[in-house]
């Protein structure tokens, strides 16, 4: 099966940024529970936007994981590895 990746964006301020990071704290180890990997960045010349990847061996594992850590789907597609001929 194909590797599964998700793709979010966030724009965060300053005010808000110590609650995000500790959101994500708390969803990243739910996710790696859930045999998932969860990076997130944040671009340099845009502080406060950030881009947070979310990534399963195969779709039926990163979909299950989404909805035990969201209690739903949240809805931002999943995306598979395409292997280049």
């Amino acid at each position: 099966m194909a590797r599964a990746l998700t793709i979010e964006r966030s724009k965060v301020s300053r005010h808000e940024r110590d609650a995000y990071f500790a959101g994500l704290r708390q969803r990243r180890d739910r996710l790696r529970a859930a045999s998932c990997n969860f990076w997130v960045y944040e671009a340099p010349s845009e502080p406060g936007l950030f881009v947070e990847f979310t990534e399963a061996a195969d779709v039926p594992t990163l979909a299950a994981a989404r909805v035990a850590v969201f209690d739903s789907d949240p809805g931002a597609p999943i995306l598979t590895e395409v292997e280049l001929p």
